[in-house]
């Protein structure tokens, strides 16, 4: 076997495992973006929870508990995880969150209710994890993206059908009296 022969058989090997490699990486990053998607549906599921249970709690403001309540009730309804709709509703709830625990008079009067601060504080955890698994998600997406975009990539089809991930466009601002 010549020198020349050896060099090409090393090259395709080369291009071979770096093939392999990106297309497994690319696998990977697929699986990590489904599993941060339904991390963060499960969580955004969790605060329309707690939401809807804040707003029954008794002694609530009775419009402050209808808003809630509603906007609560719109997102538990919605079964796709990232869809414009859920992307709206989800954006809305954050909104009223603001709106209304936005003054540390208005929480420290819900906090008087025993019930309503448990879940106030149950609120601030599940809103930390939001963000944390929203970032999750991005950075799983931009990773991908940027695999993708590459030449090889796209012209040995390694993304095989897979649909390219969609950002999840979502309001990470909250109440920053909640966690107090």
């Amino acid at each position: 076997m010549s020198s020349q022969n050896i060099f090409i058989l090393v090259f395709v090997a080369f291009c071979i495992w770096y093939l392999s490699n990106q297309a497994g990486r690319l696998d990977r990053l697929h699986h990590r973006i489904d599993v941060a998607e339904l991390a963060l549906h499960g969580q955004l599921l969790r605060r329309g929870g707690i939401v809807a249970e804040l707003a029954a709690v008794p002694g609530i403001d009775p419009a402050l508990s209808a808003l809630w309540g509603q906007a609560a009730h719109e997102v538990l309804i919605l079964s796709e995880v990232a869809s414009p709709a859920r992307t709206q509703v989800e954006d809305e709830l954050s909104e009223i969150l603001v709106m209304t625990l936005g003054d540390q008079d208005e929480v420290n009067e819900i906090r008087s209710i025993a019930l309503a601060a448990s879940l106030l504080d149950e609120l601030a955890q599940v809103s930390t994890r939001i963000q944390m698994s929203h970032q999750f998600h991005t950075d799983a997406v931009r990773d991908c993206l940027e695999i993708r975009e590459q030449f090889l990539v796209r012209f040995c089809h390694l993304a095989g059908f897979a649909k390219p991930p969609v950002r999840f466009a979502l309001a990470d601002e909250f109440p920053e009296f909640l966690f107090n």
